[in-house]
């Protein structure tokens, strides 16, 4: 892709030369690329599924730019030449990431990010038989920790789990036991994420 200031032959030209090369414009600036073609055929699996994920962003953009609420959110966020349809795709396809969960003297601290914006942060606990005791949102706190404080204050043996939404629906969730009578101690488990459907 090459993004030209003037050119003498095309300059102020849009679309398509011959089965060549496209030209556009974003945001005042020229863009000349090459002309997309279509594939013969089927592609492998791992091309299927890519296309299939990208079609599914296209559903998520298109809702974001009904809403004008979720298109005002990616229309804050837009960054060089990328525009709202662009942020919606790119945040469909990537789920938050939980960077780090720890207890500390006012609660659970989780340290969350995703690569547009997380959405909300849930805590559940669980006795030792499985049982759902204690269930609720974690509140910001700045520098992407959310705190969240438990009514229950003897968490030893209780199994703690923390599930991270962005605006799409995609989901990060650990898993953790406490194993120790301290607020301070870390936290090891397991990770997983799912995409928004």
């Amino acid at each position: 892709m090459i993004q030209e200031q003037f050119n003498a032959i095309c300059s102020g030209a849009r679309g398509k030369f011959g089965k060549q090369i496209v030209s556009y414009f974003r945001y005042g600036r020229q863009i000349i690329a090459k002309a997309p073609r279509k594939r013969p055929g089927r592609g492998t699996d791992a091309q299927e599924r890519t296309k299939a994920n990208f079609r599914d962003g296209a559903v998520w953009s298109a809702r974001v730019r009904k809403s004008q609420e979720l298109h005002a959110i990616y229309k804050a966020g837009r960054h060089g030449a990328l525009n709202a349809h662009n942020l919606a795709i790119s945040d469909f396809l990537q789920a938050p990431v939980i960077h780090h969960v720890e207890i500390g003297d006012t609660g659970i601290v989780v340290t969350a990010t995703d690569n547009f914006r997380v959405a909300g942060v849930t805590v559940q606990l669980y006795n030792r038989n499985g049982q759902l005791i204690e269930s609720g949102k974690a509140l910001a706190s700045g520098n992407d920790t959310w705190l969240y404080e438990p009514v229950k204050e003897q968490l030893d043996g209780c199994r703690i789990v923390v599930s991270v939404k962005d605006l799409p629906g995609n989901e990060a969730v650990r898993e953790m036991v406490w194993r120790g009578r301290r607020w301070s101690m870390k936290w090891r488990g397991i990770c997983r994420w799912k995409r928004a459907t």
